[in-house]
C-alpha cells in the first residue's frame, strides 16, 4: 500500500512522490498489461502511456472514489483494450510470463501467472486456451481470478453491469472448458468440490 501523504505530494506536483509511485505500481500494472494484451512491448507502452495519463490528471483522483490503484486499473484496462481494437496480436508462452518476478505492490509475493490468476496446477494448455477465448470474456476472467475483483467493480472498468460481467466470466469458463475439452463427469466432480467447501464440508 502507498502512503496517503505520498499521494497527497504527488497531487501537488512532487517529483519524488510521483516516481515512488511509479515504482510501487508498475510490477502490477505491467503484469495486468501483459495478461489482457500478450505482448510485451505493446505491454510496456500500454503502461507508460497510463502513467502519462495519470500523472497528468492526478488532481482528478478522488481518494474517496478507491485506492489509487482501483483508478489506475480502469485507465489501465481502457488503454489496454484500445490498444488490442487496433492490432492483432501473436501468441506468446507460459514462459514467458514466468519470468516476471517483480512482487505487486499489494504485498502478495505469487508473481508468476499461474498465482496471480489463482488457477493452482495450471498448465501450458491452459494459458494457451486462455488466449483463444474472446476478448470480452477473457478480460472479464483476468479481472476476475487476477485482481480478485467483485462483479460489480469489474463492469465498472468494462463499461457493463455487473450481471453483463458475471456473464462474460461465466462465458469465458464455458469456453476455457470448451477448449480443454473437459470430460461432463469431471466437471460435475469439481463443482460438487467446490459446493462441498462453501458449505463447509471436507
Amino acid at each position: 500500500m502507498v502512503d496517503a501523504d505520498i499521494i497527497t505530494r504527488a497531487i501537488g506536483g512532487d517529483e519524488s512522490a510521483q516516481h515512488a509511485l511509479y515504482d510501487a505500481f508498475h510490477a502490477a500494472a505491467f503484469r495486468l498489461a501483459y495478461l489482457l494484451l500478450q505482448n510485451r512491448c505493446d505491454a510496456e507502452e500500454v503502461v507508460q502511456d497510463a502513467f502519462v495519463y495519470v500523472f497528468r490528471n492526478l488532481k482528478r483522483y478522488d481518494p474517496r472514489r478507491g485506492s489509487f490503484w482501483t483508478w489506475m486499473r480502469v485507465v489501465l484496462v481502457s488503454r489496454s483494450r484500445n490498444k488490442r481494437r487496433r492490432k492483432q496480436f501473436p501468441s506468446v508462452s507460459l514462459d514467458v510470463l514466468a519470468g516476471l518476478d517483480r512482487v505487486p505492490p499489494d504485498g502478495r509475493t505469487d508473481s508468476s501467472p499461474e498465482g496471480a490468476l489463482e488457477l493452482h496446477g495450471v498448465q501450458r494448455t491452459v494459458w494457451e486456451a486462455l488466449q483463444q477465448v474472446s476478448a470480452g470474456a477473457r478480460d472479464a476472467l483476468i479481472l476476475r481470478y487476477y485482481e480478485e475483483l467483485p462483479y460489480a467493480e469489474i463492469g465498472e472498468i468494462l463499461g457493463c453491469t455487473a450481471d453483463a460481467a458475471r456473464a462474460r466470466v461465466a462465458h469465458g469458463k464455458t469456453q476455457l472448458r470448451s477448449l480443454l475439452g473437459e470430460p461432463e463427469e469431471e466437471r460435475t466432480r469439481q463443482s460438487s468440490i467446490v459446493r462441498a467447501k462453501k458449505a463447509g464440508v471436507g
